[in-house]
């Protein structure tokens, strides 16, 4: 039986990387069922209950050596691992069990990565040495593959592919959302703390003005719970009186409850990455607040403006982009519905490409 691991940002209840986490496993599962996966995770036991996946402690080395010793792939990835903006020391981790597995002799993919921003010129070297030595890598959008080709790794090595959680497409069938007033939109709304968030004064002011226009309840989930619960309730208690409406905040603990709330949702207004993600997975017409590059690289791949920026937000714009978007959200939808199936099917395509490696080591002699 054939043996892989992967390596990310794992059982910390982030819900968009457990989504990612989620995707993969269910995408390799796919294409072979047989397939032993390995997580290594921040809470083991929590990631062997959800998917039902054997999992070691990311803080445990011995674990980790053991894991590596027996795998026929090592596979970092997806998400934005390779970055040094939250803390320095995110490359050196991702990057140095890719080294590890590699100096033990074990194939190694870098799958589905968004990269950047790297502002230290050692990590970039870093970054270059690793990857040049990889077996196969892959980004989610194209200012990821510019920042590797300007650093110096192989142009011939980088793929581009889409952001595994597209392929969760599958699994909204099965969804229905809850029971509430269909009478009244609902507008999703996802908030994360960013420098000393002065952008969240005028983000409610437009988003009090939009949902009033459009006779609205507002509904915050928060994607990070123990990040994005306290700035939820600032914004919550900042809306409150602003508009006739209903807000309220939902806490989910797994991808797929998070997925069963956006069926709900009319429109939605997200500043976390993945809250942009889940919206296109589900046809939801959105507005971003392009607060990473990462955001700006999703919405180009996705071929839609419609984000403004978090540094010195103008409430009157951000109220202004909302309501032309709202107003062509029809046409919105459908396109959005086109990318995800073309998504979905990249993210397959390269999990084809990368379960080609452990074919070709077990018929290496």
């Amino acid at each position: 039986m054939s043996s892989i691991i992967l390596s990310g940002y794992y059982g910390f209840d982030n819900l968009g990387d457990e989504a990612i986490l989620m995707a993969l496993t269910a995408l390799f599962k796919t294409i072979d069922q047989d397939l032993e996966i390995i997580i290594i995770s921040g809470n083991p036991a929590l990631t062997e209950k959800r998917y039902q996946v054997p999992s070691v402690n990311r803080n445990n080395i011995l674990e980790i050596i053991k894991a590596v010793k027996k795998c026929d792939l090592f596979i970092s990835g997806g998400g934005s691992l390779l970055q040094d903006i939250t803390g320095r020391k995110s490359i050196p981790f991702y990057l140095g069990q890719v080294f590890l597995a590699q100096m033990m002799g074990k194939k190694t993919a870098f799958f589905a990565q968004g990269i950047g921003p790297v502002k230290s010129r050692f990590y970039q070297r870093c970054i270059k040495y690793v990857m040049n030595r990889s077996d196969y890598i892959s980004v989610r959008d194209a200012d990821s593959r510019e920042l590797l080709l300007k650093w110096g790794v192989n142009p011939e090595k980088i793929r581009l592919t889409a952001d595994p959680v597209f392929v969760l497409k599958n699994v909204l069938d099965g969804l229905t959302a809850d029971e509430r007033n269909k009478d009244k939109a609902l507008v999703g709304v996802s908030v994360r703390p960013w420098a000393s968030n002065d952008y969240l004064v005028p983000f409610s002011e437009a988003l009090a003005k939009f949902a009033g226009e459009i006779e609205a309840d507002i509904m915050i989930l928060p994607l990070h719970r123990r990040e994005d619960l306290e700035i939820s309730n600032r914004l919550k208690g900042l809306l409150a009186g602003k508009f006739p409406g209903e807000v309220f905040i939902e806490e989910e603990d797994s991808p797929l409850g998070l997925l069963k709330k956006y069926q709900g949702i009319d429109f939605f207004w997200g500043v976390r990455l993945h809250s942009i993600i889940f919206s296109v997975l589900s046809g939801i017409p959105f507005i971003a607040v392009d607060y990473d590059p990462k955001i700006k690289g999703f919405l180009d791949a996705l071929g839609i403006n419609s984000s403004v920026g978090i540094t010195a937000m103008d409430s009157g714009e951000l109220y202004r982009v909302s309501m032309s978007l709202w107003d062509n959200h029809e046409k919105f939808k459908k396109a959005l519905y086109n990318k995800r199936d073309l998504f979905a099917g990249l993210s397959f395509k390269s999990a084809l490409e990368v379960y080609e490696l452990i074919k070709d080591s077990s018929t290496t002699p």
